[in-house]
C-alpha cells in the first residue's frame, strides 16, 4: 500500500477535508480546554449530587423537627418527657444518675 492509495481511500478523503478537520480540532479543544473540560464538568456534577443530597437530607431533618414542635406545643408530657431526655430534669420526687463511660488509659501509652 502507498500513500497515493492510501490518500485514495474514502475513510481517509472524509478525514483529510478541512471541514472535518476544523470540527475534530474544535471538538478536542472544547473537551480539554482548562475551563471546559471534561474532568470540570464531572467534579462539578459530583458537587452538585453531593450538595442535592444534603438538601434532601436538611429539608427532611426540618420536617420531622417540626413535627416534633408541634407535639411539644400541643401535649403536655411530650414537654416533659423532652425535658426529661435532653437537659435532665426530674420530678420532685426522683433521682437521676448519669452514667458517663470512663475512657480506657491503660491502653493508651505515649
Amino acid at each position: 500500500m502507498n500513500i497515493s492509495s492510501f490518500k485514495e481511500n474514502k475513510v481517509v478523503k472524509i478525514l483529510l477535508n478541512k471541514f472535518v478537520l476544523t470540527g475534530i480540532i474544535f471538538v478536542i479543544l472544547f473537551l480539554f480546554s482548562p475551563n471546559n473540560n471534561i474532568t470540570y464538568r464531572y467534579k462539578v456534577k459530583k458537587q452538585y449530587e453531593e450538595v442535592a443530597k444534603k438538601k434532601n437530607f436538611i429539608l427532611e431533618e426540618i420536617q420531622q423537627d417540626s413535627i416534633r414542635i408541634a407535639d411539644l406545643e400541643k401535649n403536655i408530657k411530650a414537654k416533659e418527657r423532652y425535658g426529661r431526655e435532653k437537659y435532665l430534669m426530674k420530678a420532685a420526687n426522683e433521682d437521676i444518675y448519669v452514667i458517663k463511660q470512663q475512657e480506657n488509659t491503660l491502653s493508651q501509652t505515649e
